[in-house]
């Protein structure tokens, strides 16, 4: 525990000074366990996910979907969500004090709670509804039943996603902080450390992957690099690849804190004690963007801030530079980097760097595009516009007109280059018959000539199908014509049986389902959506005696293609 403390002090300290966890903090003598049983983990807050940090803790169903979810204090209800996708069934309790605990995935509310939504939803003629009680409405006890829990939303598995967050809003790293305990004396893991090296050409940075090392650790937490001396020619920055585990679990964890130290002398530090949901998306400039997209189960860490990042877990970089390392002098450089898990777990790497050979490295092709400036491109029938503040750095980039698995594509450049602000691509559509024009939407092409749904529509003033998209690419130009495909678990004519549900196994081709309706014998009624299972599913109200009931469900994407299912049951 000496160890800890002295970390919260040398990586902690400069991401409290940046306002990351300033104020009081409520620890296990205000809070209890969400659950009824040990916390044990399927995800941790600061874990690497698409576009964001994660938020919160992720605990592992141990008594199975249905178990109780209990209010960690004395609160009351101030929100309460349903989504077919992100939290699912969400609840926000809100303390005395002013923070708020969040349980997300729920598979349904207490009773009261849950009499209250369906009458909204019904008021609302919506599955979804995003709520906000009086706050007298649902006052809530310490260890009372709030909910159970579930899979709902854009869960990967049965789990209850917890949180909870400060008066400002931001969620609080709650293992680092020793609120709740969870078994760990499983070091991090550094497999690889990557070396770049930087340099410019007409006022625009690039960089070059250098060299590339294996690590081992060892089980005393010492990583031992494959090559103890890396060489650079001018200047550079390190990343790192990391993973961390909980004891006797394979489910990894993002890890807490890196400090690097150059000669003795700290360089770059990140700590996750708090997270902002203003700022979560430069999570993608947090990590080596390119590198991290193809690791599978490991996330690659820049040791290094780029100009256009906001993120406020950043310690002594913040005032000592960005984590460049220069051997312009000719010095050697010790290079000391110590890794921490959110149980204080460490794992420490230790190697040289020395004055090499300069790459002759080839100068990126295209314009250079100031990351605060953007910049607009424009080709014969198309334009790609990217707005100041998009590009996490300055780079070098080019458009044009090509080809991927003989589709006409729109290139600028690459999927590995994410953006904070959405860009805006037009391309035109030559000979596309005004009958289709509704239908054209945009779509980004992957190598193997896979499309994915960018949305958009046709443009008549321009003639461009024009669409916002978060990452740069191969674009091109589809038409979606076809209507969703509708399948009935239950035949025609079925009985229903007691305690099962009307349930539909829904798809779309390509555009995506926007819309849903189902009735019962001309009454709207409640239709629950799981996009991840493609399943549409009605609990229908029973009578004293079976009766045939006249069943209607229709389905819309996007493009306004509809499907209409119809049907009698009895139950």
């Amino acid at each position: 525990m000496i160890f800890r403390k002295i970390l919260i002090i040398a990586v902690g300290a400069g991401a409290l000074a940046g306002g990351q966890a300033a104020g009081k903090s409520y620890g296990p003598e205000y809070y209890r366990s969400p659950v009824g049983f040990a916390i044990t983990l399927a995800g941790n807050i600061g874990e690497i996910r698409s576009d964001h940090f994660h938020t919160g803790m992720d605990i592992k169903a141990l008594q199975g979907v249905g178990s109780p979810v209990y209010a960690v204090a004395d609160g009351y209800i101030s929100r309460v969500g349903v989504s077919p996708t992100g939290y699912g069934h969400v609840l926000y309790v809100t303390h005395p004090n002013g923070e708020t605990s969040v349980y997300g995935h729920l598979d349904r509310f207490a009773p009261r709670i849950a009499r209250w939504v369906r009458e909204r939803q019904y008021a609302k003629r919506s599955f979804r509804v995003d709520l906000y009680p009086e706050k007298g409405m649902f006052p809530v006890r310490q260890g009372e039943p709030i909910a159970y829990l579930g899979n709902t939303g854009s869960s990967g598995g049965p789990h209850l996603h917890f949180e909870i967050r400060d008066p400002q809003g931001r969620p609080r790293n709650l293992v680092a902080e020793g609120v709740f305990k969870v078994a760990d004396r499983v070091p991090p893991t550094i497999s690889r450390i990557l070396l770049y090296e930087t340099d410019s050409a007409n006022g625009a940075p690039y960089r070059t992957l250098r060299q590339s090392v294996a690590v081992r650790t060892l089980p005393d937490g010492t990583a031992v690099p494959e090559d103890s001396v890396l060489y650079l020619g001018r200047k550079g920055y390190l990343a790192y690849e990391t993973i961390d585990y909980k004891d006797g679990k394979s489910n990894t964890m993002g890890v807490y804190a890196i400090e690097q130290r150059v000669d003795g002398s700290p360089n770059f530090s990140f700590a996750i004690d708090r997270l902002d949901f203003a700022t979560n998306a430069y999570v993608n400039t947090f990590v080596d963007y390119p590198e991290n997209h193809k690791a599978r189960r490991t996330s690659v860490l820049r040791a290094y801030v780029s100009p256009h990042n906001r993120l406020a877990v950043y310690g002594q970089s913040r005032r000592s530079g960005d984590g460049t390392i220069s051997v312009e002098d000719s010095a050697s450089r010790r290079i000391e980097t110590t890794v921490t898990d959110d149980a204080g777990n460490r794992t420490v790497l230790k190697f040289r760097i020395e004055r090499g050979t300069a790459l002759c490295a080839e100068v990126p092709q295209g314009d250079p595009v100031p990351w605060w400036k953007g910049r607009t491109f424009r080709l014969p029938d198309a334009t790609v516009a990217i707005p100041g503040g998009a590009l996490y750095e300055s780079m070098h980039l080019s458009a044009c007109r090509d080809t991927v698995c003989g589709i006409p594509v729109v290139r600028i450049g690459s999927a590995d280059v994410p953006l904070q602000k959405a860009a805006t691509v037009g391309i035109g559509a030559a000979g596309l018959p005004e009958s289709l024009q509704p239908k054209a939407l945009l779509v980004s092409v992957a190598a193997d000539g896979k499309p994915t749904n960018m949305g958009g529509r046709w443009d008549a003033v321009s003639g461009l199908v024009t669409a916002s998209v978060k990452r740069l690419g191969s674009f091109a130009v589809a038409v979606d014509t076809l209507a969703p495909v509708i399948r009935a678990v239950y035949g025609s004519g079925a009985r229903i049986p007691a305690g099962k549900t009307l349930r539909w196994r829904v798809t779309d081709d390509l555009s995506g389902i926007v819309r849903y309706t189902l009735t019962v014998d001309g009454r709207w009624k409640l239709l629950a959506w799981d996009p991840k299972s493609r399943t549409m599913e009605h609990a229908p109200t029973r009578g004293e005696t079976p009766a045939k009931h006249a069943v209607v469900l229709t389905v819309r994407d996007a493009k306004g293609n509809t499907k209409t299912f119809k049907s009698t049951y009895i139950w």
